[in-house]
């Protein structure tokens, strides 16, 4: 996944060995990478900013859910430009507000700048119907338990999110069977570097639909 990361991100990222407790969260940057790569092929400039603004020199990403305006690190996020539309920053790991004002996590968030801006400035969590694309990862190397997907179809009731994802490395029978019948298009299975299927292709493409109607607004 390292070098698939890499050819997106950029050299910032490390080529060294990855713990095996570390894999969910550089599963976390390969999602992103995914999306990184809709929004170019929709013809996104995307550049790497740290919090400040200022362009990145290094990589780096939350590896714990985190607020969107701590200032613990110097958090990267990714800077998403159309043409005549307002510009979206792309997040790991990022709590947002619900419709109950419980806070939920997205491993993987795409949301207005503006929306960033002020929950930097204020600190403030973004509201989930500022996120245009809210991605829940999950990183196994068993099969998916139910509870994971359960888990997420409660998240979706609370949260106004336009496209809310459920991305997976594995599955089960009955994980596939909840979703396929709870969310329907938002949320797609064995996706890595490696996929022998359509699967990684599928994702991107559904990302792209998701870039493709914003511009369209």
């Amino acid at each position: 996944m390292i070098s698939a990361i890499s050819s997106v991100l950029g050299a910032a990222i490390s080529s060294a060995p990855v713990a095996a407790s570390a894999l969910p969260d550089v599963f976390e940057a390969y999602v992103l990478t995914l999306l990184i790569r809709a929004a170019r092929d929709e013809g996104a400039s995307v550049s790497f900013k740290d919090r400040a603004g200022n362009p990145a020199t290094s990589l780096t990403l939350r590896t714990t859910p985190g607020y969107i305006y701590s200032t613990a690190k110097n958090y990267t996020h990714g800077l998403i430009e159309f043409n005549g539309r307002p510009a979206l920053e792309a997040h790991t790991g990022i709590k947002v507000a619900g419709k109950s004002g419980v806070l939920h996590e997205f491993d993987v968030a795409l949301l207005d700048r503006a929306e960033a801006e002020n929950c930097r400035l204020n600190s403030v969590s973004p509201r989930s119907s500022r996120i245009l694309v809210g991605i829940e990862c999950k990183f196994y190397t068993s099969a998916l338990q139910l509870h994971l997907a359960r888990g997420f179809v409660g998240l979706v009731a609370d949260i106004s999110t336009k496209s809310p994802f459920f991305v997976s490395n594995t599955s089960s029978t009955s994980v596939d069977k909840l979703l396929s019948h709870r969310v329907k298009n938002g949320w797609e299975r064995d996706i890595s570097p490696t996929c022998k299927n359509s699967e990684v292709e599928r994702l991107v493409h559904a990302f792209r639909n998701s870039f493709k109607n914003y511009k369209a607004q």
